[in-house]
């Protein structure tokens, strides 16, 4: 016998909003790898580890996108795109909380990077710090690090920055986090054509692709490396982190709005090229 809605659903939506939750706070803490690599005048390696978090976080996606895809399935087998929209809607909201926890987790995260980044140095490979790391007295010790932030992270002042690049990462989080998710709504809303709208995310993510990487990357690379050869205070790396979360999360909210409008994108895009594509030209 077929499970309802609401009993099928559950377990599944719970899984994709934690793990999503999860990959968002662990690319917020990446930025903690910049600051560690400043403050112990080794950003090549800081940014080696910084690698760590989004391979981890890619390793994340594979599996929450995989469940990601049952909610759509499901959401088509009931013929109703509003059960899809608001599982979606409660992701971007666990997105929203990615984000601010990963925030929460910088400080820490920036002091236990700081010691791997020593570690690394003493082992000579990744493979070998991470294996110190799996050692209880090396995991009692990080554990030991953790902190909850002080407020006085927001004092610092985002005076020395450009201010371009902080309003142009609310586009970058927006975009990113719309894309994937609003292609399988696409395909929701155009069954007939849901391998063409899923496939089509990058029409969405293409924009925070090309944003990160031509403004925002950049950017956030120079005041890291200025700071770490004193042309700039490491104030100014700590504001730049603070203000990257803020502007995250603003972000991430900003993505439940295109939600719907971007899937309409998509799913009309799909339609084009299915219904009038190359072979009526």
């Amino acid at each position: 016998m077929p499970h309802g809605p609401a009993e099928t659903y559950s377990p599944y939506l719970i899984l994709v909003a934690l793990l999503y939750m999860f990959a968002q706070a662990l690319q917020m803490s990446s930025g903690a790898a910049r600051l560690a690599g400043v403050r112990t005048k080794r950003v090549a390696t800081g940014l080696t580890l910084f690698n760590l978090f989004a391979t981890t976080g890619r390793l994340l996606a594979l599996v929450y996108m995989l469940f990601i895809g049952v909610l759509a399935d499901h959401a088509r087998a009931a013929g109703d795109p509003s059960i899809f929209e608001k599982n979606m809607r409660i992701v971007m909201l666990a997105a929203t909380a990615g984000a601010a926890l990963g925030g929460v987790l910088m400080p820490s995260a920036a002091r236990l990077l700081e010691r791997g980044i020593t570690s690394f140095e003493r082992s000579g490979t990744l493979v070998g710090t991470l294996a110190r790391l799996g050692r209880p007295a090396t995991l009692f010790s990080a554990f030991g690090q953790f902190a909850m932030p002080s407020p006085s992270m927001l004092r610092h002042s985002p005076h020395g920055l450009p201010k371009a690049f902080l309003w142009w990462n609310i586009i970058v989080m927006a975009f990113w986090v719309t894309g994937p998710l609003s292609a399988y709504y696409a395909g929701v809303l155009e069954p007939t054509f849901f391998g063409t709208c899923v496939a089509a995310s990058g029409l969405i993510t293409g924009v925070a692709t090309i944003t990160l990487t031509l403004i925002v990357d950049p950017t956030a690379a120079l005041i890291t490396d200025q700071a770490a050869h004193g042309i700039r205070p490491e104030g100014d790396v700590k504001a730049m982190l603070v203000y990257i979360v803020i502007t995250s999360i603003i972000g991430t909210l900003l993505a439940q709005l295109l939600l719907r409008p971007a899937a309409d994108v998509i799913a009309f895009v799909a339609q084009f090229l299915n219904v009038h594509g190359i072979h009526h030209v």
